[in-house]
């Protein structure tokens, strides 16, 4: 959060799991929009809380997250910017090399980094699509806010009423919705920081 400042994120921590009888866990975190990440995917990994700065084309996250990123079905827009983090904590990390710059391709690690990262990227889904259900309240009632006072003034000179219509009820009710959808992404916010 200090250093991306992120303007949504989760986290997915995987259950532990075993490799030729090496326990590990892996760990994936996904962070959207905010003032820090630039546009495009970033990837971050670490393994034993050491970050990995090379080779991260040959790294088995690259490879995940290059294969199971597909904005389209993530509603994630082109250029968004995101930040997905892996870290993989055991008692024998699986380098590919000596050099320990990238982790090797074991079924077992790729099949939990990409579970963590379908995880995460569902609750992004679910974040965008309440995020544009607000917007889309708000530019109804933008619209109705603008029209409605017209209407109600033709319709009292056409009737040849003393008073305009009542309207206003209609725009609070387009109100009390926003709220409402505000308020289920605050919370969807606070369930999300309670698995830190």
């Amino acid at each position: 959060m200090s250093e991306l400042q992120p303007e949504f994120y989760s986290i997915a921590i995987r259950p532990p799991a075993a490799y030729s009888g090496y326990p590990f866990i892996v760990e994936v975190a996904l962070a959207y929009g905010g003032k820090v990440i630039g546009e495009g995917v970033r990837l971050y990994r670490f393994a034993n809380r050491v970050p990995l700065l090379y080779d991260e084309a040959s790294d088995v996250a690259g490879q995940v997250v290059s294969e199971l990123l597909d904005r389209r079905a993530y509603n994630i827009p082109r250029e968004a910017p995101l930040a997905v983090i892996t870290h993989v904590c055991s008692t024998k990390i699986p380098y590919k090399s000596v050099g320990k710059e990238f982790l090797a391709e074991r079924p077992e690690l790729e099949k939990e980094l990409k579970n963590g990262l379908r995880e995460t990227l569902r609750q992004l889904k679910s974040y965008l699509s309440r995020k544009g259900s607000i917007e889309a309240v708000q530019r109804r009632k933008n619209i109705y806010g603008k029209y409605l006072p017209l209407i109600a003034q033709f319709s009292q000179s056409l009737s040849g009423a003393k008073r305009p219509p009542k309207y206003q009820g209609l725009i609070k009710d387009y109100d009390d919705e926003l709220a409402i959808k505000v308020e289920q992404i605050a919370k969807t916010k606070k369930r999300t920081e309670g698995q830190i």
